[in-house]
């Protein structure tokens, strides 16, 4: 485990292969960053007992699990939302889009383009404060901040999604697409637009993984995942949640 000195951030790397390790963690301390190196998820998680990273880059295909079940652990057990880059080989791309479902931030093929990486960090870490100053809020505000829909409550001071007050279990990106949809109520949005609004314009993904997400947090919030009644299709444009009254759940329950 390596560091530098005088950084205003720090980011954990977990990479098994050591000449690439090297390479990712000169690109970041050239950037000004504080840089713990290890090659295993177990070294990994012993370092977040002790220290907090601002951003985690961790490798698909670690020495003793997944970069996957890396982010999963931290997500589910530890409750942890660190910015979370996964690396992968072009083969398991798919699964890097898995990784997202499951709470990864972002994931780049290998061989990695090292200024990019530090690049996207840079953004996600961003992104994360902005959430924070924004959305953070003192509880005794908690009443004031909820944004509602139906029997939806979304509750930014803690990142959670209640349906009919029963906490829903949602990934960070699932939470951030249902944010736009909830304060965007009855406005369309093409694929393009929910990516970019998903901080993924750096990158070409396929808009098609807006499909996955939507499909999958349909499957948490609707009523008749059938026939939606949040999030609608709009034909030839992409998705809109309507906003929806009490009124409206006696045609559909």
């Amino acid at each position: 485990m390596n560091t530098t000195t005088s950084s205003t951030s720090s980011i954990l790397i977990v990479e098994p292969n050591q000449d690439i390790r090297n390479t990712i963690q000169a690109g970041f301390e050239k950037q000004g960053f504080d840089v713990w190196s290890v090659n295993k998820s177990s070294e990994a998680l012993r370092v977040l007992k002790h220290l907090q990273p601002d951003g985690i880059v961790a490798s698909m295909e670690l020495d003793d699990t997944t970069g996957i079940e890396l982010c999963r652990n931290l997500r589910n057990a530890d409750n942890n939302w660190v910015p979370f880059i996964l690396l992968t080989e072009q083969q398991n791309e798919l699964e890097a889009v898995v990784g997202l479902e499951l709470g990864a931030d972002d994931y780049m093929v290998k061989p990695v383009r090292t200024k990019e990486l530090v690049a996207r960090m840079k953004s996600t870490i961003r992104r994360g404060t902005i959430y924070t100053k924004q959305l953070k809020v003192d509880k005794s505000t908690f009443a004031s901040v909820v944004i509602q829909n139906g029997n939806l409550t979304l509750d930014p001071s803690q990142y959670a999604l209640y349906k009919d007050s029963e906490w829903v279990e949602v990934t960070r990106k699932e939470y951030e697409l249902l944010l736009v949809f909830m304060t965007n109520q009855d406005k369309a949005f093409t694929r393009s637009q929910l990516l970019a609004k998903w901080n993924t314009q750096d990158r070409e993904m396929d808009e098609r993984i807006i499909d996955v997400f939507v499909s999958r947090i349909r499957q948490k919030i609707e009523p008749n995942n059938r026939n939606p009644l949040y999030i609608k299709t709009v034909r030839n444009v992409g998705y809109m949640m309507r906003a929806v009254s009490i009124k409206d759940f006696i045609h559909v329950r």
